[in-house]
């Protein structure tokens, strides 16, 4: 036990040398770049000291990621609370994301002047924040859910202004179980690594986890789809082929894809509906609306029924965010 007390007061005393001969926002670069390539509970807590460190010495870029380090209970338990007061404390360091997420979490639009920070966090409900509203069925085979209104207007504008930097070309599982290019994905997308992520995209993923009944360590990681006129997401499944050797593998180690949830980002286009053909069913969501279904059926297998394609926008473009659920939490 003093041997393990003396290694751990020596592992701090690193940190701390290490971040005295950096700046402030050295130590915030020094302190992400490690945590962008973690793989180890000693790196991990080498880049959260770094990060720790520029965030007491006035960086709100480092503050900010610590919001969402709380939030998400990386190296501590989830703190919702703890995570909010240190967004508030990088909006009042001058963090314009900082600043940004508050507003909209408190759904508050913003004003002229400097807000009283400390007034938009305590004006935030987080009760309300994760409630997901009421459900309606479209089809029991397969099974076929929809929640009108599950995100607000300025979530959705929040969550598309940070996607569309990042939009690369969608891609597919082969038959291999490798992520390729296909001509049957024409559209676009990115998917948020921790690093990448924020309170408002937290809190949204929260809300499906509470509307699926299903804990967040069962969820991939957010994608964002982004289709313009004529591109498309062909007829396809989301569950993986138990039959295939390949995508055998990739069960045993990651479970089975039994859950996808999409929100519809925007309405300003024509077209581009959810098609279940097998069910008869064609959903086109409004801003916030989501929709979401099970892949497989009552016995936990493949759901053939649950076939579906994302039909081309006819006009303007359509921005989905896709979110899918496995049946645990990856090994």
């Amino acid at each position: 036990m003093e041997l393990a007390v003396a290694v751990g007061q020596i592992a701090v005393m690193d940190f701390a040398d290490e971040a005295a001969g950096l700046s402030a926002h050295e130590c915030f670069a020094a302190g992400m770049a490690i945590f962008s390539e973690v793989n180890s509970s000693a790196q991990l807590d080498r880049a959260i000291a770094l990060i720790e460190a520029a965030s007491e010495q006035g960086v709100a870029d480092a503050t900010e990621k610590l919001a969402l380090f709380e939030a998400i209970g990386i190296a501590r338990p989830s703190n919702w609370a703890g995570a909010l007061d240190k967004l508030r404390l990088a909006a009042a360091q001058g963090s314009a994301g900082a600043q940004g997420q508050l507003l909209v979490l408190a759904r508050m639009a913003p004003s002229r002047g400097q807000p009283d920070w400390k007034s938009v966090r305590d004006n935030i409900n987080l009760e309300r924040l994760v409630g997901s509203g009421e459900r309606q069925t479209l089809s029991e085979s397969p099974r076929v859910r929809v929640i009108r209104g599950f995100a607000t207007p300025a979530e959705c504008g929040w969550l598309i202004d940070h996607a569309r930097p990042r939009l690369k070309s969608a891609m597919i599982y082969d038959r291999e179980g490798n992520e390729v290019v296909d001509p049957s994905r024409t559209n676009r997308s990115t998917e948020f690594q921790i690093p990448d992520m924020d309170l408002v995209i937290e809190i949204i993923r929260s809300r499906i986890s509470r509307a699926l009944r299903i804990p967040l360590a069962a969820f991939e990681l957010t994608q964002f789809l982004h289709y313009q006129p004529g591109q498309e997401f062909r007829l396809h499944h989301d569950y993986l082929d138990p039959s295939n050797p390949e995508h055998r593998k990739h069960l045993d180690t990651h479970g089975q894809r039994i859950a996808t949830f999409l929100i519809y980002l925007n309405e300003q286009f024509e077209g581009g509906e959810t098609d279940f053909p097998k069910a008869g069913v064609r959903f086109r969501g409004k801003t916030g609306d989501a929709i979401f279904w099970a892949n497989v059926g009552p016995d936990g297998g493949p759901d053939l029924a649950s076939v579906h394609t994302g039909r081309p926008p006819l006009s303007g473009e359509k921005w989905i965010l896709s979110q899918w659920v496995r049946d645990r939490a990856s090994a």
